[in-house]
């Protein structure tokens, strides 16, 4: 591409396409006519698949995408279950869906690490996971701490974490506030825990799901935390293969199924049994 050789430059084609031609009877008889063949003519720059983004903004080594096509990120489940069935839960359960593209509701990438860190410090504080979470969902000896998961995620102007003012499209802001600055106790609030073998993510005590929250928060393994996202980031993860930049969209697969059943009409509880699908 014309641009490789010049950092931090982002270019958009359009290949619209329009072919005139004339055409003439064999008989001689007729007049002849003008005819066009039109292809992918813009409607609408913002919104046309066929656009073309290339930059050298994401990575100094050039490449080109189709930005107004989302791509989908997919977790390990099999590997990282804790994490997954947790993003599941949450994109299952509450309004808004985050990342859902059967419900037609992406996430938008934030790169920016500073938003990113403030959202995830106000969704998961530090102590939160030590203070609320179980040691028997660790993942073997090397899995030392427990970790706060947070659903959507921190590097999202979906997070939770994230006021309206600042840009954030889901803050949770609870009732009671008076600062108006988003907080991890206005989600859904969970913590894994090993029972007879199975791995159960369960509600916190003394906090039941309206599941009219926007976001979860979840005391869980840092290995399945961290893990699940370990292809999300880096020089040769998701974002950067994608090239997502700015507000761009994106799909979550959580790779999980899930058959669920509430204990009553009139409860909130729901009890699910999740399996991995990958």
């Amino acid at each position: 591409m014309g641009c490789t050789s010049t950092s931090g430059k982002t270019y958009f084609f359009y290949p619209d396409v329009q072919i005139d031609g004339d055409e003439y009877p064999s008989d001689g008889r007729l007049q002849y006519q003008t005819t066009g063949y039109q292809w992918s003519l813009s409607t609408s720059r913002a919104t046309d698949l066929d656009t073309v983004r290339c930059d050298t903004d994401v990575d100094t080594t050039g490449g080109c995408v189709f930005p107004n096509y989302a791509p989908t990120y997919t977790f390990n489940a099999a590997r990282y279950p804790q994490a997954a069935a947790h993003a599941w839960l949450i994109q299952t359960f509450t309004p808004k869906s985050p990342g859902s593209k059967a419900v037609g509701t992406p996430l938008y990438y934030l790169g920016d690490t500073t938003k990113s860190d403030r959202n995830r410090d106000r969704m998961c504080p530090n102590g939160w996971a030590a203070d609320n979470g179980d040691t028997s969902a660790l993942d073997g000896p090397t899995d030392v701490r427990l970790n706060c998961d947070e659903f959507p995620f921190g590097a999202s102007y979906n997070s939770g974490g994230m006021s309206a003012d600042e840009g954030g499209i889901n803050p949770a802001v609870p009732d009671d506030s008076t600062s108006g600055v988003p907080s991890g106790a206005a989600c859904v609030q969970t913590y894994a825990t090993l029972v007879d073998g199975t791995m159960h993510v369960y509600n916190l005590n003394g906090t039941v799901p309206s599941w009219t929250e926007v976001c979860g928060r979840s005391a869980m393994s840092d290995r399945d935390n961290q893990g699940s996202m370990s292809v999300f980031g880096g020089a040769y993860g998701f974002s950067k293969k994608m090239r997502l930049m700015g507000k761009d969209a994106y799909w979550l697969n959580t790779a999980m199924n899930g058959h669920c059943a509430t204990a009553n009409v009139n409860s909130t509880s729901v009890k699910c049994t999740m399996t991995a699908t990958n």
